[in-house]
């Protein structure tokens, strides 16, 4: 067969449709034609083709073109798509053979041929010709392949071009400027303008070929009122209006008649959740917006508006975005969505409301250290060395325990010395009375008066030289345990010693707590060696004395513990808490916050 009468043309427009088609129908049909032609017996065929692998999967073309395909056709391709496998079937009249098309493992179609019942030596040749036949079917889909592949990379290579002529300015206005210029270059344009949705209307912030807008409020107007057109429909508007296209264009109508503008396109653009604005693209003459130009500028339109919002909203003065940030929460909080932000709006609301109304004891808190009431000072009678320490910081000792003696030797030899002096001046002065020698009886009266006098410091120093406990207690501080021998001088501090029964609690209240607290109060006591149990408190004295520490003055407070236990010691250190009275919760938490701003605000001012 070496023309078809089901087509209209010669052979040669057959392989020109083949070699050069305008699409894939016409594709489809000069090759189904050439192939029939090649084989003998063809009573029909079909070419189904769709997106790889998903499908749908539909009829392109059939030969010849006026005639459906048969049921067995129709069979043959549906288990050939199912199996992706070479089919055959017969019947009594007809044989039909299904061959997928699978290109790079992806499955884009199949071919099937009903033919007259043939041997199956003539069925293995029309196997062959259908696969060599094939090679023009994957050619054509990799030129395809290729063509989608160069024209996204031409796309892709336009779009960041374009972004990065917007990235190149640092400001919002030159940086709108330029991107409006080359879109109206690359689009090959008349005019191309962009403007930005505030409030209830569009303000135009950028014309390309234009360095100041100003002067042409009339052309500023009408483009404004264009991108609103759009903004309101949100839909993109086209002038001449496509058949497809059932939107108002009255705004773009306006603005061809008054400016002489032939094809319009405006391309609104969204940031965040709403709609901000648009792009419209004007051209003259005979050149309408295709259908590759639309797609190409909403690409555009999508990456580059939102680099201009970034750099509009950063040129912003802070009050403006202050305004902008509450704005956009109240239409949060108000529109529709955002249920989990409206939620936790009112529950914060709530919350504020309720620790306004509702007020509990307030304390402040202080770090506590547990003294004695009392703390007896033990000290050296005399000068003299170390001869026993029996006691030491810590121990428990009763009233007359010996913590410490002293060497006495020195003591008992002195004392022996004015002893024997003593006596001999007692025997001078019985001489001197037996000789009624007045003077020397004075004399002598007197020596003996200082010699006893010695003896009775000698045998007061001699019963102080064991250092013993006034009072049950406990010893504060002291240990001379590792230093028998060593010297000691007259009032020298040994030991400090303090009772068990009587205790005060140190209080260091920071100076900004400080005015609240009273003498009188009653507080808490938990100390860290006795965690689980607490101890009241009632506050005796406020001392004027402050001490600093990490940067902050705190005052001395001094108060009294209402429970002794046998578990307390000196030293001991805690935490102590002071009832104030009834505040609100909300000014507990936020007093300390309000005073610091109130002294920074004051020493600024």
């Amino acid at each position: 067969m070496s023309e078809s009468a089901d087509l209209a043309g010669t052979p040669q427009s057959l392989w020109q449709s083949f070699a050069e088609p305008t699409d894939t129908r016409q594709f489809g049909s000069a090759w189904l034609a050439l192939q029939c032609a090649m084989i003998e017996g063809v009573t029909g065929a079909v070419m189904v083709l769709g997106p790889p692998d998903t499908g749908p999967f539909l009829p392109v073309a059939f030969w010849p073109q006026q005639q459906a395909a048969s049921a067995l056709l129709a069979e043959v391709a549906g288990l050939a798509l199912q199996s992706r496998q070479p089919t055959l079937l017969a019947d009594a009249t007809h044989a039909a053979l299904a061959y997928p098309v699978i290109l790079d493992g992806h499955l884009h179609g199949l071919v099937a041929l009903q033919t007259l019942p043939r041997s199956d030596a003539a069925m293995q040749d029309l196997t062959r010709q259908l696969q060599w036949g094939l090679q023009g079917i994957d050619a054509a889909l990799l030129r395809q392949q290729s063509g989608h592949e160069q024209a996204t990379r031409e796309r892709l290579m336009t779009t960041l071009d374009l972004v990065a002529s917007a990235m190149t300015e640092q400001r919002f206005a030159p940086a709108a400027h330029a991107l409006v210029t080359d879109l109206a270059i690359r689009f090959d344009c008349d005019r191309v303008s962009v403007g930005f949705r505030r409030d209830a209307s569009t303000s135009v912030d950028a014309v390309s070929h234009s360095a100041q807008i100003g002067k042409r409020m009339n052309l500023i107007r009408a483009i404004g009122s264009a991108i609103d057109e759009a903004i309101d429909q949100k839909s993109l508007l086209q002038l001449p209006a496509p058949a497809t296209q059932l939107l108002v264009t009255r705004d773009h109508a306006a603005l061809a008649r008054q400016h002489g503008s032939d094809s319009l396109l405006t391309v609104p653009f969204v940031t965040g959740d709403l709609i901000a604005g648009g792009f419209t693209f004007e051209r003259s003459g005979t050149r309408p917006f295709t259908q590759d130009d639309i797609e190409l500028c909403q690409a555009v339109v999508a990456l580059c508006s939102r680099v201009l919002e970034e750099k509009r909203l950063n040129d912003r003065l802070l009050v403006a975005r202050i305004k902008d940030i509450a704005r956009d929460q109240l239409i949060r909080l108000t529109g529709p969505r955002h249920y989990g932000r409206k939620l936790a709006a009112a529950l914060l609301m709530l919350a504020v409301l309720f620790f306004s109304v509702a007020s509990s004891t307030y304390t402040v808190g202080a770090n506590a250290a547990l003294e004695g009431a009392i703390r007896r000072v033990l000290v050296a009678p005399y000068d003299g060395y170390v001869d026993s320490a029996s006691q030491r910081a810590g121990d428990v000792i009763k009233a007359g325990t010996v913590l410490a003696t002293l060497d006495q030797r020195d003591l008992q030899l002195e004392y022996l010395r004015w002893a024997s002096q003593a006596e001999q001046y007692g025997k001078q002065y019985q001489e001197a009375m037996a000789k009624s020698d007045r003077v020397q009886v004075n004399i002598s009266l007197a020596q003996v008066q200082q010699a006893r006098a010695q003896m009775e410091l000698l045998a007061e120093q001699l019963a102080r030289a064991s250092i013993t406990a006034p009072f049950d207690g406990i010893v504060v501080s002291g240990d001379l345990s590792q230093g028998l021998g060593s010297a000691v001088k007259r009032g020298q501090t040994l030991f400090e010693v303090a009772p068990l029964n009587a205790y005060r609690v140190i209080l260091d209240v920071d100076e900004s707590d400080i005015t609240g607290i009273r003498e009188g109060q009653h507080g808490e006591l938990m100390l860290t060696a006795l965690p689980g149990q607490v101890f009241p408190l009632v506050i005796l004295h406020l001392t004027p004395v402050t001490t600093s520490r990490e940067g902050r003055s705190f005052f001395r407070v001094e108060a009294s513990v209402g429970q002794v236990s046998d578990k307390l010691r000196p030293g001991m250190e805690g935490v102590g808490k002071i009832a104030i009275g009834q505040r609100k919760l909300v000014w507990q938490w936020t007093h300390k916050l309000v005073d610091w701003l109130r002294l920074s605000v004051w020493s600024w001012v």
